[in-house]
């Protein structure tokens, strides 16, 4: 699961299913965006998901 540093999801695009945010996940890739996943939100008001980065991996 990918952590939002404790940050709520005011101001991220929500969206109603995982497979929407894939889909808008690989629209971004293709545009240029690398290192995206899509993920649900923790936020138990929003139940949706999100699309953000992937932390940086370890050296």
């Amino acid at each position: 699961m990918i952590r939002t540093k404790g940050r709520a999801c005011t101001g991220k695009r929500r969206h109603d299913t995982r497979e929407k945010a894939e889909e808008h996940c690989d629209r971004l890739i293709a545009r240029g965006a690398v290192r995206l996943a899509a993920y649900p939100c923790r936020n138990r008001t929003c139940g949706g998901w999100h699309v953000g980065h992937l932390p940086k991996p370890r050296t």
